[in-house]
């Protein structure tokens, strides 16, 4: 499948570097030298340099032979007249820009087919979604959830007091007599698939699948209480916080927002007027104090500053507010971020990947997450009546090495299968793998 993507910035490159590893043919079109320089020393893929408004630049990065086209450049603008363009001078069957101007989105531009753009994806509003989300289950962790079924997607980091360390999967299932998959261990930067007779061990980063009722024991044997967050902190009224602010007022949430711009300030007293709005330096400790901000449920750290992020929910915590959700963009600070105790990281860039993959395989795929900073997917298939898994048992589908079938949804009762269970028409199948990509694994789902 080939892929042109525009922009080399941080969305556009990091789109780029996960099609590069699902084996995707990527064309990078970046008018910068200095960016596309780095991203061809960076990335397994033809850079071409120039402007991707010109048709003459789109045919030399191969547009006519492209099955998707994904605009994410800087600006909105030009990724919108650029899917124009490929409309209308090239045959490309999925267009998708990049559009992070809300309002842009919620014109008639968007509503015709016509237009020459097929799916808007917005980062800020993708990765508000997900923190809404994370918010809404207790923030206890990082939550993935899927469109059909009542099952959760969770990580947990295993520390030398956990109730799971220095044991096996096969024991812990036994003491908690709750139905669960663990689908994978990161171990030293290695993604191990554990079987019954796998140990746990300090420092684990596994990744759980369970139903919701599930969670509840697993997170309890686990240290961790979920509570309903009712009020929160958002440090950082920008683009993400103010749509995370929007999402989590309509929710009924008891919210105080920390931002040291005064107009921006202004602006969102008048937006939200059920919350609280602080025009403050977050660095300032007293504010903290003056405004009883530890007795918050929670903390959402939402600035463009990753390490203020982090140190400030990190500080939040240790003053007693119970969670921590901060937004992070680079790999290795979320898992610093981990390490350092703070509940869950979001990220725009992840949030955009998983929506944008979503759009361009769909077909018998529902939903697709990357975990493990990208080394492993968890998708969502719909089985087709004809696939080659139906009526079979699990142990009898010859799935590719390091892939997994952890739950499935029948006529809305949910499943943590045995090897022994039988996949049918119309279920659906939530599937690990690690070595392999959703998009290799459709075709045991589909027809």
């Amino acid at each position: 499948m080939k892929i042109v993507v525009a922009g080399a910035g941080e969305v556009g490159f990091h789109i780029a570097s996960n099609l590069i590893e699902e084996g995707k043919d990527v064309v990078l079109i970046e008018k910068n030298p200095t960016r596309a320089k780095y991203a061809s020393s960076h990335l397994d893929c033809l850079v071409v340099v120039g402007e991707a408004t010109d048709p003459a630049i789109l045919k030399e990065a191969g547009i006519a032979n492209a099955e998707a086209f994904i605009s994410a450049t800087d600006y909105d603008e030009v990724n919108m007249i650029t899917c124009f363009i490929v409309a209308s001078e090239f045959d490309v069957p999925v267009k998708i820009a990049r559009v992070r101007n809300v309002s842009y989105s919620r014109t008639r531009l968007f509503g015709n087919k016509l237009n020459g753009v097929d799916y808007v994806v917005n980062p800020e509003i993708e990765a508000a979604k997900t923190i809404t989300s994370t918010v809404q289950h207790g923030a206890a962790s990082d939550i993935f959830l899927f469109e059909d079924i009542n099952i959760q997607l969770r990580d947990i980091i295993v520390d030398e007091d956990s109730f799971f360390v220095n044991k096996s999967l096969k024991q812990i299932k036994k003491e908690l007599k709750e139905e669960f998959i663990v689908a994978g261990i990161m171990r030293d930067d290695e993604v191990i698939i554990p079987d019954g007779d796998t140990v746990l061990i300090d420092k684990d980063h596994i990744f759980t699948v369970a139903t919701t009722r599930g969670f509840v024991q697993i997170l309890k044997k686990a240290g961790v209480q979920t509570k309903k967050l009712k009020s929160i902190v958002i440090l950082g009224g920008g683009k993400v916080g103010y749509h995370v602010i929007d999402m989590l007022s309509k929710q009924g949430k008891n919210i105080k927002v920390i931002d040291r711009d005064y107009e921006l300030c202004k602006k969102l007293s008048a937006d939200f007027p059920s919350a609280l709005v602080l025009n403050a330096d977050v660095s300032d400790e007293s504010i903290f104090e003056d405004e009883q901000l530890f007795n918050a449920d929670a903390i959402i750290t939402t600035t463009h500053n990753e390490e203020l992020n982090i140190l400030t929910a990190i500080y939040g915590k240790s003053k007693g507010i119970r969670r921590a959700v901060a937004l992070v963009n680079k790999m290795n600070y979320v898992t610093i971020a981990d390490d350092l105790g703070i509940d869950s990281t979001v990220s725009p860039k992840v949030s955009s990947v998983n929506a944008i993959l979503k759009y361009i395989r769909k077909g018998s795929i529902k939903g697709v997450y990357k975990i493990f900073n990208g080394m492993a997917e968890v998708t969502e298939f719909l089985v087709h009546p004809k696939a080659e898994v139906a009526d079979k048992a699990i142990k009898d589908i010859r799935l590719p090495k390091g892939s997994l079938v952890l739950a499935v949804s029948r006529h809305g009762q949910n499943i943590i299968p045995d090897g022994n269970f039988v996949l049918k028409g119309d279920d659906i199948a939530i599937t690990f793998s690690a070595e392999d990509t959703s998009e290799n694994l459709q075709s045991f789902f589909s027809e």
